[in-house]
């Protein structure tokens, strides 16, 4: 089984990350949810919140202003969302 899988993060403006990853967490309409490599497929409606992504023992958080998620086959990730900040940006 692989160990990272690819996420990628698209906005109406553009696509902010493209990357493999260890782990991501999201917040769904009925809570907050995480994938790992292997996650079976899934589409989740997103809301307003924390998503959190690991990538070699590295956390980073963004703000996301919801949207959708679509996991296909557990080694790829994608995010459609609203809004996107990285920690650092929000004030």
């Amino acid at each position: 089984m692989a160990k990272t899988f690819k996420l990628q993060v698209v906005t109406p403006e553009k696509q902010h990350l493209s990357e493999d990853v260890t782990f991501v967490a999201l917040p769904g309409l009925q809570g907050e949810f995480g994938v790992l490599p292997g996650h079976a497929p899934l589409l989740a409606a997103l809301t307003s919140g924390i998503m959190k992504v690991e990538k070699e023992r590295e956390t980073k958080t963004y703000r996301i202003g919801g949207g959708y998620a679509e996991v296909t086959g557990g080694d790829h990730v994608i995010v459609l969302a609203e809004t996107l900040m990285a920690s650092e940006e929000v004030k």
